[in-house]
């Protein structure tokens, strides 16, 4: 082989050498779920007719909502690595997007050592570590008014997570609320952390947000949190409560009235095999110095048929006190219901990961 040639053959060696590093610094990966369950309800509330009736129908799972995102990992060097994720969610019952298209997630960032700090649409911190305590999927008292923030994603989002630090793990959450000559207006800021030792695990968080329009005092939410996992069975203690002083209705900031409420999970998550699990929550919302309150029980059995396949069930028991008219299921109004009412709701399904 002559001098020229052996050169080419070691600047070949040499790119492809380049190209293999450079695959196994960056990647990149197309994600999702897609899941669906048969639902009957009873006492489903529709505001047109004034009536109640039962429905039955087909929709998307309640535990792991259907989705498809892109995600993909960049190695900096030094431990440093840039991060990005988009992610949508999907109604597989129709086959539509759900609101806008990256709704679940649109955010770049760096992790390391430090921890990780993001930029974009994305999932507040209480989301991140009080699933731990509370009771979280679609059949959940974050979709309660005042506890919104136990669960919730927000544009223009600055969110940093920790690493673990002996068994203490924390995040710190600001959204802007990008109002032209009202610095404040609109943003939202939030803490949590938790602290696990052996089978023992707390919880705490905050949350503040202003109104964007600057019209009504902001509105403020605080929730801990308790668990400990006996091996046979998991005992949860979430307890919430929050001001609220103002809803967003229509494009504006409407005043409900202002309310303290109190909110309390106390839940049970029993493995029965490898691949079998139950769990038993109730959750009860009051409204301070009012009769107002909801209450539900509910029960999830779990099957995993494989690591990526699970059937599931639900069963849910609601009622509501006073003149609070929350409701799981309803036809065009959102999750208002009636005072007084009762549902039933039986679900089960089937999700896939992949």
């Amino acid at each position: 082989m002559n001098t020229l040639s052996r050169l080419s053959a070691t600047a070949a060696a040499s790119l492809l050498s380049l190209i293999g590093m450079a695959q196994a610094q960056s990647s990149v990966t197309i994600y999702g779920a897609i899941g669906l369950d048969v639902l009957s309800a009873s006492k489903v509330y529709n505001p047109t007719l004034g009536t109640t009736k039962s429905v039955a129908k087909i929709e998307d799972n309640a535990i792991v909502n259907s989705r498809i995102g892109i995600k993909g990992v960049e190695d900096l060097g030094g431990g440093l690595k840039a991060v990005f994720d988009l992610e949508s969610s999907i109604a597989p019952d129709t086959g539509a997007a759900r609101a806008a298209f990256w709704n679940r997630g649109a955010y770049v960032g760096l992790a390391g050592d430090f921890g990780s700090i993001k930029l974009g649409h994305q999932w507040n911190v209480a989301d991140d570590y009080m699933g731990n305590y509370f009771v979280f999927g679609y059949y959940s008292p974050f979709l309660m008014t005042g506890f919104f923030a136990l669960s919730d994603y927000y544009d223009n989002a600055i969110k940093y997570n920790s690493p673990n630090w002996g068994g203490f793990e924390g995040g710190l959450y600001y959204s802007a609320g990008e109002k032209a000559g009202m610095k404040s207006a609109g943003q939202k800021v939030q803490g949590a952390a938790t602290y696990t030792v052996g089978m023992f695990s707390i919880g705490l968080t905050a949350f503040q947000e202003k109104d964007p329009f600057g019209v009504y005092k902001g509105n403020t939410m605080y929730a801990g949190g308790l668990s400990y996992d006996f091996g046979v069975l998991k005992a949860r203690l979430g307890l919430a409560s929050s001001e609220v002083n103002y809803l967003l209705a229509g494009g504006a900031s409407t005043d409900v009235g202002a309310f303290k409420a109190k909110l309390f999970d106390i839940g049970l998550d029993v493995p029965i095999t490898a691949a079998a699990a139950v769990s038993v929550d109730y959750v009860k919302k009051d409204v301070d110095n009012s009769p107002d309150g909801t209450g539900f029980t509910r029960v999830r059995a779990s099957y995993a048929l494989s690591k990526r396949t699970s059937l599931n069930a639900n069963l849910i028991f609601s009622r509501n006190m006073g003149n609070a008219d929350f409701a799981f299921v309803t036809e065009g109004n959102g999750f208002a219901g009636l005072p007084g009412q009762k549902q039933t709701l039986v679900t089960a399904g089937i999700t896939h990961s992949f």
